[in-house]
């Protein structure tokens, strides 16, 4: 995505979840564009490759589903940047969880809701005041079709998605007067190191991230790259169907 600089500062772009699969994809493309970026992740050794591959971008180590970590990080990169034009909220996992399970309370059950959810929240608020200095500026949500049709293997990490689909459009009526869009990508499985395992169709991050930012330059509302483009359609004309479909993927 390119925006025009009101300054002669360069266009600043916040990545979460910078280091690997879609966000090391958002962070390529984006240093391709000239912009700034500031990217964070968990894995201190991903985040030292990240910077040795992309020279210039400015990494911190740090958990978004911590709400003190978060706000130190987004208070230390905003007395660098004055504005933010661009963030992205990426970071986040998925864990599959069989409520039948014996030992159900010997598990962390909501890993997935503070870092997918309580982690954008963590990120969005604490960047807010750089995104109102741009004068114009986007917030990309990286959520999932989950967020619209649950996967039976992953509750959690569903509901997670679903609450992230309900803050996007909460957010981008909020946010409209400030002209700061949001836009919310749901992309299909996508080509990344935690999907590996898995032997099924897979779009590259690349190509996700690349519709991604055209959609959030024309500041379109929701983005369904590769074969997640027909979720919407199928939920609108069979949508017992679709959810059948999508909860045993």
């Amino acid at each position: 995505m390119q925006r025009e600089a009101q300054t002669s500062l360069p266009a600043v772009a916040v990545v979460s979840g910078g280091s690997s699969g879609i966000g090391r994809a958002f962070v390529a493309a984006l240093h391709k564009q000239g912009y700034a970026i500031v990217a964070c992740g968990r894995d201190p050794a991903k985040l030292r490759q990240l910077e040795a591959d992309f020279p210039g971008v400015e990494c911190h180590a740090v958990d978004v589903a911590d709400a003190a970590a978060m706000r130190a990080f987004a208070n230390k990169a905003l007395a660098s940047h004055a504005k933010i034009d661009l963030l992205i909220s990426n970071a986040g996992g998925l864990r599959e969880i069989d409520f039948s399970r014996d030992d159900l309370q010997s598990l962390d059950l909501t890993a997935e809701v503070r870092s997918n959810f309580e982690g954008a929240i963590h990120l969005i608020s604490g960047f807010l005041p750089g995104l109102r200095r741009a004068g114009r500026a986007a917030i990309v949500i990286v959520s999932s079709g989950y967020a619209l049709a649950p996967a039976t293997r992953a509750p959690i990490y569903s509901a997670s998605k679903a609450a992230l689909h309900s803050l996007a459009k909460s957010l981008r009526r909020q946010l409209a007067p400030l002209n700061i869009s949001v836009t919310e990508v749901a992309p299909p499985v996508v080509d990344t190191p935690a999907v590996a395992h898995r032997k099924v169709a897979k779009m590259s991050a690349a190509e996700v991230v690349e519709q991604t930012l055209a959609a959030a330059a024309k500041e379109t509302k929701e983005v369904y790259p590769g074969q997640a483009r027909w979720l919407p359609l199928m939920l609108r004309l069979a949508p017992s169907l679709a959810e059948a479909l999508v909860a045993k993927t």
